[in-house]
């Protein structure tokens, strides 16, 4: 983004301070919130000048932060503007873009409360350490503020056509013999493989347009370097092996 200071009263420019770096490197699989699927562990790293070990000073009190981020990823021209969604919960009915979280937005800005776990630097870089991400690989941030309980969080809220949190699907997930040996071959580098991936397809990755039918049919699933390759059955789904990306 522009780091430069606009003129036009209705215009800003803002700068991304950081890059995410997740497991899920498209949009397909990525959870529709924070805090979904289980062994969803990623980093935020910082970018210069921003890489301040001063500019964390107080954070680890936190247990939470708000991570403010653009959908780099559904960027359109603004005469591509719609003020209706699709969101996934309501399946082909439309609601207004200002009553969802769409990525499709005036402005293409979202925000996640993220679990913090510290930070650390490496090679030079200064990371922080954060879970239960809903955010593709190399998101750009532009903002992280700390969670702050007593303010954000409100029992008492409505929450419109979303009010609870979305069901796991009933499909059993279970690995082929080829999956369980790729999986353990990996297993020091990636500890929590085999319950990302259980978890990401019991929140069903499908296209909504696929409803509840309990077709036989093959998908991929991108996380970290591998292609996961997955077919769903009439009662569970098989994970059938895990290709490296090429």
């Amino acid at each position: 983004m522009s780091s430069s200071a606009s003129t036009d009263s209705n215009q800003t420019s803002m700068h991304t301070i950081g890059l995410v770096h997740s497991p899920f490197i498209e949009k397909f699989g990525v959870p529709r919130q924070p805090g979904l699927v289980e062994g969803n562990i990623g980093q935020i790293e910082l970018l210069k000048p921003w890489n301040r070990e001063e500019a964390l000073q107080g954070l680890d009190g936190f247990s939470h932060i708000w991570v403010v981020f653009i959908f780099h990823q559904a960027i359109k021209p603004i005469e591509d503007w719609r003020p209706t969604v699709r969101p996934p919960r309501e399946g082909a009915k439309r609601q207004g873009v200002f009553a969802t979280r769409s990525p499709y937005r005036p402005n293409p800005i979202g925000m996640s409360v993220l679990p913090y776990h510290g930070w650390e630097k490496k090679n030079g870089k200064l990371f922080l350490n954060v879970s239960g991400l809903d955010l593709i690989d190399q998101t750009p941030i532009i903002d992280i503020k700390p969670y702050l309980p007593y303010a954000d969080s409100l029992p008492e809220a409505v929450g419109g056509f979303a009010h609870n949190a979305p069901e796991s699907s009933q499909f059993e997930v279970l690995f082929s013999a080829t999956a369980i040996q790729q999986i353990q071959q990996v297993k020091e580098t990636y500890p929590h493989l085999t319950q990302l991936i259980t978890s990401t397809l019991k929140h069903n990755p499908r296209p909504v347009h696929f409803g509840n039918i309990k077709k036989r049919k093959n998908f991929g699933l991108k996380l970290y370097e591998f292609n996961i390759q997955w077919q769903l059955e009439n009662d569970h789904i098989s994970v059938l092996s895990l290709d490296v990306k090429s």
